[in-house]
């Protein structure tokens, strides 16, 4: 049996990279997916895959950083489907740079997206998922787990999102919800498009794994911890890096 069987999954920054990834197998495994990003011609495109290989999937566009925009995505994902059973709040972005030439909006804008978006979108999906015993999953980095040279807003920023999962997990696990995070290492996404052959080869030899994740792989352990595979897990910041944080 598929292990997301009857699920209904949104999942957020769901356009690109482990998003994608993730909203492929998540649909592979049985869920019905809600695909959350900006941009309206890549959401219907993931869309239109997961329908082509028979999975369920709808698109919805919106800046993870409006409120009101989070309120319809979950009036359109209970009015589609009826419950929700997963989050996963996947959205983030990255902008790093030398403290002393750091602007403060581009730190805004970072800790509004990868920790306060996050947060408003569990607490807005508290009531829904209270009815159906889900669970959360959150896109954190080792970059939570370990500091960066000029990482001050992105490092920071996952460092906090991992410990409101483990605050969320605390709070709610005696009404059966379970909130985790993962923790994905350096990853072969868009992002890194820009990066020339020699500089990719000098990233693969600082992780003891000598390559770059695939973003299947990540989307491989976020099945695992929205599954019923993790029904004991809760509260956890899982490493898929390549043993990086070793």
């Amino acid at each position: 049996m598929a292990k997301l069987e009857g699920k209904v999954a949104i999942i957020t920054g769901g356009t690109s990279g482990i998003g994608t990834a993730s909203a492929e197998l998540f649909a592979t495994e049985g869920a019905k997916v809600v695909v959350v990003g900006r941009n309206q011609e890549r959401g219907q495109k993931v869309v239109d895959e997961i329908k082509e290989k028979g999975g369920e999937a709808i698109f919805f566009q919106a800046d993870m950083n409006n409120s009101e925009d989070l309120d319809a995505l979950l009036k359109t994902t209970i009015d589609t489907y009826g419950k929700l059973d997963i989050l996963f709040n996947n959205a983030g972005v990255v902008i790093s740079g030398p403290l002393e030439s750091f602007k403060d909006e581009d730190w805004d804008f970072v800790l509004k997206t990868n920790l306060r978006a996050p947060y408003i979108m569990s607490k807005k999906a508290i009531p829904y998922l209270r009815e159906t015993k889900g669970n959360i999953l959150n896109t954190a980095s080792m970059a939570g787990l370990r500091s960066h040279s000029n990482g001050y807003a992105y490092n920071t920023s996952k460092s906090g999102l991992i410990m409101l999962t483990q605050v969320i997990a605390r709070d709610f696990a005696p009404e059966g919800i379970r909130c985790n995070a993962i923790c994905p290492g350096i990853t072969q996404t868009p992002i890194l498009g820009t990066v020339k052959e020699n500089e990719v080869a000098a990233i693969c030899s600082t992780i003891p794994l000598q390559r770059m994740c695939d973003p299947m792989e990540i989307a491989k352990a976020a099945v695992f911890l929205v599954s019923d595979d993790a029904s004991y897990i809760t509260g956890a910041a899982l490493p898929v890096d390549g043993g990086v944080t070793i």
